[in-house]
């Protein structure tokens, strides 16, 4: 299981600056597992599957995601995902899941709440 990474750090993400960055990946950057800032009105949102997006620059799923949540009262989000296999397009995930890949989101999802 990779490490779940939180810091202290402006710079989350383009265009953005906030504290308290989570970014958790595997060592190849195959899989990511969560990715956000958590603040004291964290959105947490579940996605099918990670693209590129990383803290230092956010893809559009990332950025429209933030935008939600900070029109709707939230100062923050962290973005997980059913699926950690990262791929820009959802039909490029494999056929058959991989359960062991599947079920390797839930210690981050406690890990964060």
């Amino acid at each position: 299981m990779s490490k779940l990474v939180t810091k202290n750090s402006s710079g989350a993400g383009e265009g953005h600056s906030f504290n308290n960055i989570i970014y958790s990946k595997s060592p190849d950057n195959k899989y990511r597992y969560a990715l956000g800032t958590k603040g004291k009105k964290t959105l947490y949102c579940f996605g099918i599957n990670p693209s590129t997006a990383t803290p230092e620059k956010y893809d559009p799923t990332v950025t429209r995601v933030k935008k939600v949540a900070l029109k709707n009262g939230f100062d923050s989000v962290v973005m997980l995902n059913i699926y950690p296999l990262r791929a820009t397009n959802p039909d490029d995930l494999p056929e058959r899941i991989n359960h062991d890949e599947h079920i390797s989101n839930s210690p981050y999802a406690k890990a964060i709440s």
